[in-house]
Formats: structure tokens, C-alpha cells, sequence
């Protein structure tokens, strides 16, 4: 088992930047592990009452006044809130837990009741919530016979302080276990619209719930020692160590985890990402050294004994963490299930490992002294690991590398800026983080790979409240979908480098993850740059740099539009040709239209954007692959066909909505079958690189239609006027519209040629 596990970990990281691979389940059943004793179960005679699912505006109603309060003082991630809003949930007789196990469960009674049926294949249902700080997580539960189903969706307040439905699933579970520790985990497969673009394939997931409560002074322990640094990076919870001797512990990973805890932000002593060449510092002993003591009684000799110094410097060489260090993503959570208070005035803390990728409430255990201090302050005294399964408990670590950390991204052989240059654009990069600090406070983490954010669900209305915030403070911001913030200085930067003089000019990206991506464009003795920091978020909203990259910049236009197009000297795998920005503004009307009406349109695939048609020739466009992208624009989410194929019920009422064509028309051009009363199902393969439409220009006509003028760019060729289609669209009143015709002509390349 470690073996296969180490290899999965090795293939995550070799892949980690091209897509992410999630896992899938087989099987219905759920696990016959599922006993639950009376130790656990007070009231034996629980019995579950079916009742209907509560609705998200319902669960708004019952809980408006505390999230009016809470969104007021900017609460609304805060633990206090948890608390309240699960109380008030229980006391309306329903099943609710937060996320993170951090406040008992209410209505305990209906989960164990559940877990019984289940245990003896009896029918039964329920429904649990599960608080994220944004919304809520809804599982409706049924089991007969043993097999238990999952219909999960998850809600997330708006801006109005509404439950809205942002994504659904349903799955067997593929695993049912409730544990000694009177946990319950489940998990199985379902289908979601975002992985099924990347993989194809269904997606996975695994949920942890605590059933039983436990003491609210473990949990502050817990919250107060043990969480701050976690298992992610770090082998201070995985090793056995002391006062009197500190084993393996790893000294450079204590520094990387406790700097923020002290300084309130992430050091900048980050891996530069060359192959070529290591990324050594040298960090002065009394930052290092102070951080290191803070928290651990460790005398200066040892220290060095346990680290590189350098006496003659009077610092500690320092290398660290680089993409081959990277752990697993799903890691798991530390729990403080008890406490002894010692004679000396130490505290032993025992503590379980909870994770739910493995399903186990005890993936090992370990035994920490802490000594409390004066004025908040304390000690780490000792680890003592108790449990674990020899090793494999922790596949998912990787111990520092002592070795240089090699990376994958292309790296210039040298760059244009000095050290200090480099160090003072990192320092920049922190600071200009710093302006949107609030908007990642509260932000849920689930643990990530070197070059992810680590953070779950980062809304649109997020990354564009990060880019105002950034504009504002005077930074170039931007983000998809939204103007780019002080563009001038970036017009100003190409006609420096147009003129070849030297100049310099950072752009900070918010990408849709809400990592931050700090371009600095530099031209110096007539080469050109880009200088990358990726700036990404521990909990609480501290910023930190997780990698550093230097590229040469072999061409680069800023076209008469606007559009900011460069070509890497190396390309990265699977990335574009070229990359771009658009940096003149576009109007927030042509946004809107062409996040409604052409969004989602190929070029490549199908006919509806590269012909001329209307009325008259319209069965020219219609193709069967056509139809995934149709339904997609009207129902917003992927297609789900059925044994392949699709009701003819829904094909024709989406197709002659969308286009003026009759159902004879459909029937004879796209593949329909009488029998089954159902058109075939034809999957659209993505292409490389292809062109997009942006709506430039737009006519409202006499007859309620509009003419809109839409630019289709196709950077991977350097440009940003490929051809120019004049779309006619009919809107209804009930937000549907209608394609009339198409008129497109050929500009700065040809026009694709789609065949079936």
C-alpha cells in the first residue's frame, strides 16, 4: 500500500501543473463497518421521522438576523458565528455541524438513528448541514438495504443575504463507516461540471462529520497549539522529539511555520524556480534564531548543531522548500480529544489525526507537552508519536530536501535583475497583497500543491473586489472579465520598450483560485523579461510567496485595440502560444453582452460563427456537437446525456428557442432515432488554442433585436482581430433569446473551416 501511495504522490507532482486528477469511486454498497454501541448512543431508542428536505430559503429565513449582524461587523467566518448559526439551526429540530468539526454537532440523535438503520438495513432518511462560513453544504441522505445515497448540493449566501444554489451532485456512497471516535465518513462520485472539463470524468468526494461531541477545552487547546502549524510541511507533529534531544526534527520548517504566526506575513526566502541554479540565503542568525526560540526551549549550540551556520557570516544557510518537496494536497487535520494538566505546569495534549481522504477519525496519534508561559506565551516540550500504521500513515509528508529544489516551469539562464532588485519586487509583491487581506481572511483552505491557492470555492465577486482594492492603492490589477486597473502604466511600459529605452512594470493577476500572480515586465539593454511571483494565502489572510519564476520574452505587441500580446522563449507544457492581456477597457455593456450571447460559442467545432446564414439556410449550422454548448448557455450547467442520447423533448424545445429552425428540420439533420424518441449524443473534443468573441460594438434595432459587432481573438496567432461577425439575436422576455443570422468577415487571418 505505501508503495502505490508514493507513486500516486510522485505521478501528482510530475502533472500538478498541466491538470488536476481526481479520483473516482466504484460501487454502491455502503461499509458494513458501521457499528455503533451504546457507549456512543444514549437514547437506543431513537427513532428517525421522515419529514421533506428544508429548502435554502428557508434555512435563509431561520437564520437572517445573525447573518445581518454577522456581514454588518464582518463576521461571517468567524467561529462565533458558526456557533450561533448551528445552535439556531437546532433549535428548528435540525441536523447541522460546521465543516471543520470545530462546534458539536446539533441533533446529534438523527445521525446515529440514521447510522443504526443503515447498520441493520432498515429504509430511513435525513438531512445534515454542514457551515463553511459562506454557506452551506446540504446532504440529503436516504439508505435501504444497507446501501445509503447521497444527494449533496451546496448553498452560498449572496450579497443579499440569500441561499443560492451553486453547484449539485448525487452518488451512492462508496464507503460508510462510523468510528469509535464517533465519527462518520462517506464518500463516493458524482457528477460536477468544472472536473468533468478537466478530466472527463466524474468527480470524488470524502466527508468527514463529527457526530459525538467532544470537550470544548480540547478544542481550544487544539485551536491555540496544535492547529497553528498542522501536518502540511512541517515534521513536528510526525516525529518523536524532546528538550533533551530534538531528534529530526526539522528546524527550517519550524522557521518556515512560526515566522507568519510572528511577524504577521510569510518571509521572503522563496525558492526561485531555476534548475540551473539552487536558491540558497543566508537568513542573519538573530531573525532566525529569534523565531525558533519563541516557541521552543533550545539552546544556541544545538540550534547550529541541527542547522547549517555559518560562523563567519553569522547566519544560517537556508534553502527552501522547492517543487519536489511539495506534499499531497489532502492532508490530515490535527484533533485534541485530551488532556492531562502535569504537576510541573506542563500540559500533555493527545491528539488524533483526522483524515478524510483516508477515511479514519485516527490516521495516527500523538502525545504533545506544551509548557504555558506568562502573558500568552508558552513552549513546545515534546512529541510523542503513539500510533500509526508503520510509516504509511504518512505517504503524503515529504521531508525538506537537502538537495536543490529542481523545478518544472522554464527558467531563463540568467535575469536581468540584481539580487536586491529581486528581493525588494518580492517585498512589493507582499505589500500590494497586503491591500486585500480582508478579502482572504476568512477563506476556507483545503491544503494545496506547490503552485495552487489551497482555497475552496474563490468567488468572481471576489477576485473583483481584489482587483478594485489593488486599483485603488495605484497597482495594475486585473482579473477575467473585468478592466484592468491603472492600464496607463502598462501603455507607458511598451512604449518605453517600443523606444528601447529601460523600463519596468508589474501587473498583479488575480487568477480564478485567488492566487495572486505579480508580473513585473522588464526591459534593460534591449532584452525583455517577465519577473513571476505567485503569491498565494495562509489562514487568516497572511500572504505568502510560493514560487518565483524568471522568463525570457521573445515578442511582444500592444495592438491598436488594446490587447497586450508576448510569446515565452519557452513555452510551458500545455500552456498557449502566446499569453495576453487586455489592457484598454472594454464598456461593462459589451461585457454583459457577450457574457450573455456569445460566451460559449465555438469557432472550431460547429458552423453557428464561421458561416453567413440565416432563416433562409439555416440547417447549414445545425451539427449534433453543437447541442452540448446550446444546452450549456440555457441550463448553465454541463450536459448529462442518458445511455447516450438525449429526450427529444428537451433537444427541440432548446434548439427552437435558440435558433430559427423546426423540428423537422432537427429531426432530419441531427441524428434523431423514432424509436427512442431521442437524438444521439455527440461529445465536443476540446481543440488547441482557439480563438474566442468579444462584443466590441453593438445596434439595439426598431424590431426589439440587436446587432451585435463581436471581434473574435485568437492570441495564439497575435491577434486580436481574426475576423468580425455581425450576430443578430431576438431576446424574450423570459431571458432566453434567439440567433437570427451570422455575417462574418475575414480580417487580420482566414476563417476556420469546420467539416462533420
Amino acid at each position: 500500500m505505501l508503495c502505490k501511495k508514493k507513486i500516486g504522490k510522485c505521478l501528482f507532482f510530475a502533472v500538478v501543473c498541466m491538470i488536476t486528477l481526481i479520483p473516482t469511486g466504484c460501487g454502491n454498497r455502503a461499509s458494513e463497518n458501521t457499528d455503533i454501541g451504546s457507549a456512543q448512543a444514549d437514547d437506543k431508542t431513537a427513532v428517525f421521522e421522515e419529514k421533506e428536505s428544508v429548502d435554502a430559503q428557508t434555512i435563509a429565513e431561520i437564520l437572517k438576523d445573525i447573518y445581518a449582524g454577522a456581514a454588518s461587523e464582518n463576521t461571517l467566518g468567524s467561529l462565533d458565528t458558526k456557533r450561533r448559526m448551528i445552535a439556531r439551526l437546532g433549535e428548528h429540530g435540525l441536523c447541522a455541524v460546521d465543516q471543520e468539526n470545530q462546534v458539536d454537532m446539533t441533533q446529534p440523535e438523527q445521525a446515529l438513528a440514521f447510522c443504526r438503520a443503515v447498520a441493520q438495513k432498515e429504509r430511513a432518511q435525513m438531512t445534515v448541514f454542514v457551515f463553511d462560513g459562506a454557506g452551506f453544504h446540504k446532504y440529503d441522505l436516504q439508505t435501504w438495504d444497507g446501501y445509503v445515497n447521497v444527494n449533496r448540493e451546496y448553498d452560498q449566501y449572496d450579497e443579499n443575504g440569500q441561499l443560492q444554489e451553486k453547484n449539485e451532485g448525487s452518488y451512492p456512497a462508496d464507503f460508510w463507516q462510523y468510528t469509535e471516535e464517533g465519527y462518520l465518513f462517506f464518500g463516493g462520485s458524482y457528477f460536477s461540471d468544472e472536473n468533468y472539463i478537466l478530466t472527463l470524468s466524474d468527480a470524488s468526494e470524502y466527508t468527514a462529520l463529527r457526530i459525538l461531541p467532544l470537550s470544548e477545552t480540547c478544542r481550544e487547546l487544539n485551536r491555540k497549539y496544535i492547529m497553528p502549524v498542522g501536518y502540511e510541511r512541517n515534521n513536528m507533529f510526525l516525529t518523536n522529539w524532546s528538550e533533551e534531544d530534538f531528534g529530526s526534527l526539522d528546524f527550517y520548517d519550524i522557521f518556515d511555520r512560526f515566522y507568519p504566526i510572528l511577524h504577521g506575513q510569510s518571509h521572503s526566502y522563496t525558492a526561485n524556480g531555476a534548475a540551473e541554479t539552487e536558491s540558497v540565503y543566508e537568513i542573519s542568525e538573530d531573525i532566525f534564531e529569534n523565531v525558533v526560540t519563541a516557541h521552543f526551549k533550545i539552546d544556541r549550540e544545538t540550534l547550529r548543531e541541527k542547522t547549517a551556520y555559518l560562523s563567519e557570516n553569522a547566519a544560517y544557510e537556508y534553502r527552501p522548500r522547492g517543487f519536489y518537496d511539495s506534499e499531497y494536497p489532502d492532508i490530515p487535520y490535527p484533533e485534541v480529544v485530551d488532556y492531562t494538566e502535569n504537576e510541573d505546569g506542563t500540559i500533555t495534549l493527545t491528539v488524533n489525526a483526522v483524515y478524510p481522504k483516508e477515511n479514519t477519525s485516527k490516521s495516527f496519534s500523538h502525545k504533545t507537552v506544551i509548557r504555558p508561559l506568562g502573558e500568552d506565551g508558552f513552549q513546545y516540550v515534546s512529541n510523542e508519536m503513539i500510533s500509526s500504521e508503520e510509516g504509511d500513515a504518512f505517504w503524503w509528508h515529504s521531508d525538506r530536501s537537502t538537495d536543490s529544489a529542481l523545478w518544472i516551469l522554464p527558467q531563463a539562464e540568467h535575469c536581468l535583475l540584481t539580487e536586491t532588485e529581486k528581493e525588494e519586487l518580492k517585498e512589493a509583491a507582499l505589500t500590494a497583497a497586503e491591500q486585500a487581506k480582508e478579502v482572504y481572511r476568512d477563506i476556507e483552505h483545503t491544503g494545496a500543491p506547490a503552485f495552487g491557492s489551497g482555497m475552496k470555492e474563490f468567488t468572481e465577486k471576489q477576485r473583483h473586489e481584489v482587483v478594485s482594492l489593488l486599483g485603488n492603492a495605484g497597482y495594475v490589477s486585473v482579473t477575467n472579465d473585468a478592466n484592468m486597473e491603472n492600464y496607463e502604466k502598462v501603455e507607458d511600459f511598451y512604449t518605453a520598450y517600443s523606444e528601447n529605452r529601460d523600463a519596468m512594470v508589474t501587473l498583479y493577476s488575480v487568477e480564478q483560485d485567488g492566487l495572486i500572480g505579480a508580473i513585473t515586465f522588464l526591459c534593460r539593454d534591449g532584452e525583455l523579461q517577465t519577473y513571476y511571483v505567485g503569491i498565494g494565502w495562509q489562514r487568516g489572510g497572511i500572504p505568502e510567496i510560493k514560487y518565483t519564476s524568471v522568463s525570457n520574452i521573445v515578442e511582444m505587441r500592444l495592438t491598436e485595440k488594446g490587447y497586450l500580446i508576448y510569446a515565452h522563449e519557452d513555452e510551458m507544457p500545455h500552456s498557449s502560444l502566446r499569453q495576453y492581456w487586455r489592457v484598454k477597457p472594454l464598456s461593462e455593456k459589451c461585457r454583459e453582452l457577450t457574457a450573455k450571447y456569445v460566451h460559449g460559442l465555438s469557432y472550431v467545432n460547429y458552423n453557428v460563427l464561421v458561416i453567413n446564414w440565416d432563416g433562409g439556410n439555416v440547417e447549414d449550422i445545425l451539427m449534433p456537437c453543437m447541442f452540448e454548448d446550446i444546452y450549456r448557455i440555457d441550463i448553465g450547467e454541463n450536459l448529462k446525456p442518458q445511455n447516450g442520447r438525449i429526450p427529444a423533448e428537451m433537444y427541440e424545445r432548446i434548439m427552437t428557442t435558440y435558433f430559427p429552425v423546426s423540428i423537422e428540420q432537427l429531426r432530419e439533420k441531427c441524428g434523431y432515432d423514432e424509436k427512442s424518441d431521442s437524438y444521439a449524443y455527440d461529445m465536443i473534443f476540446s481543440r488547441q488554442y482557439p480563438p474566442f468573441g468579444e462584443v466590441v460594438d453593438y445596434t439595439e434595432n426598431d424590431d426589439g433585436t440587436l446587432t451585435l459587432t463581436v471581434d473574435a481573438v485568437w492570441a495564439d496567432y497575435n491577434s486580436d482581430l481574426a475576423f468580425t461577425n455581425r450576430v443578430v439575436v431576438q431576446p424574450f422576455a423570459d431571458g432566453t433569446f434567439r440567433y437570427l443570422s451570422n455575417a462574418i468577415e475575414e480580417k487580420e487571418l482566414e476563417v476556420p473551416k469546420v467539416t462533420e
